[in-house]
Parts: structure tokens; sequence; C-alpha cells
């Protein structure tokens, strides 16, 4: 089975921030747009002229349904059922011995690095404590002797990723109505140990354990 570890906010924390981004209108819409045109202008230059009104703000940014929004910290790939009961007893252990980080959303990023397609909500608040645990889970697992996907863990979560339709100056109000969001703060209680579903799509997982970090 495919496994991977990930924080996953509250929903009501999840519905407060898609609220923000599905409340972004395109005053004005442009001749140029998609992928490549976004690619040329990332830093924030402006195309001339109009298009159809057909290139609506629904149309703009591919949003993920709220239970598939998480922050994922790495990707063990496939294991047996019996190295998975491992993985996750040894999981289960050390993160009872990790604080729990009292975050918040605030700011946002977009087509930070090579191949991201995504516009980011930005974690804040106990930040250093939740880069802590995305150092650790690799370092728990790896001593196991289990593939590691080495990313860095970042406290961002994805909050839609562009489409073919997307302009520079939808994207920019999109960042700007993030930049000016201050969500509600929440507590970390849990990593989360999720599972691919087999034969179901590329997107399709489930929550397999939760495992909760220190109560106090």
């Amino acid at each position: 089975m495919r496994l991977f570890a990930a924080i996953v906010p509250p929903s009501d924390v999840l519905r407060e921030l898609s609220a923000v981004v599905g409340s972004v209108r395109l005053e004005e819409p442009v001749e140029q747009g998609g992928r490549r045109f976004l690619r040329r202008n990332r830093r924030g230059a402006h195309a001339a002229g109009r298009v159809p009104v057909a290139s609506a703000a629904s149309k703009e940014l591919a949003r993920p349904e709220l239970d598939r929004m998480y922050l994922p910290i790495t990707s063990f790939g496939n294991v047996t059922l019996g190295d998975s009961v491992k993985l996750a007893d040894a999981l289960r252990e050390q993160a009872a011995t990790w604080s729990r980080p009292e975050v918040y959303f605030a700011g946002a990023k977009a087509l930070e690095f090579t191949g991201d397609e995504s516009v980011w909500a930005v974690l804040e608040g106990d930040v250093d404590q939740l880069r802590a645990i995305g150092r650790n889970v690799p370092q728990v697992v790896q001593r196991l002797g289990f593939f590691v996907d080495r990313r860095v863990f970042r406290p961002w979560l994805s909050v839609g990723t562009i489409t073919e339709h997307t302009t520079a100056p939808y994207l920019e109000r999109v960042v700007e109505a993030l930049d000016g969001f201050h969500g509600r703060s929440w507590t970390v209680e849990a990593v989360s140990l999720m599972r691919w579903v087999p034969d179901a799509g590329a997107d399709e997982f489930e929550v397999m354990e939760q495992m909760p970090l220190a109560s106090s």
C-alpha cells in the first residue's frame, strides 16, 4: 500500500479559508491566460486587452474539495501490510513526544518553484514547532529503513492549481485576498497517516490513523 504523512486542518478552518478564495472575482477579463502566460508573468506583469466573459473566476482555479485539503509531510512509497504496522507503531510512539503547535492561516504564495502550479495559503504562529514535526516524521521512518520522500516540508496548504483559463490579474487578486486574511487559530493535535485508495484515482486517499501529539 502507498502511505504518506500529513497535517489535516480542522474542517471549519478549511471552510473559512475556502470562502476567502471563493470570494475572489475578476473585474476585467484580459486577453491572455493559461499556464504558459502565467509562467512568463509570475512576478505580476499584466496583459492588455479583453476576452469574452467565458474566462470566469470559476474556471480560473482548480480548487480541491475540503476533504482533499491537507499539508503533506512526506511520502513513504509502497509498503507491505506488515511494514505499515511497524511504521505506524514507530511514528505513533514518537509523535506522542512532540509539541502541539498553535497556528493560523495568514498570507499566500503562488507558483513558487519549478513545476509548481499551486496557490498556497501560508501558516503562521508556532511554525518552528510545525517545521520540527516536518523534519521528525521522515527521520523516524528512515531509521526503520523505509523509503522517504526527501522534499522539504513547507507550512503551506494548496488552495488550488492554475488552469488553462487562469489570468495573472485573477491570480494576483487571490494572493491579495489571502495576504489580507488572518484565520482563526487552531492547534495541530495529530499527524495523520494517510493511505492511497487502490484503483480509485490519483487523488483518492483515506486517513489510516491519526497519531496524537503530546497532550501538554
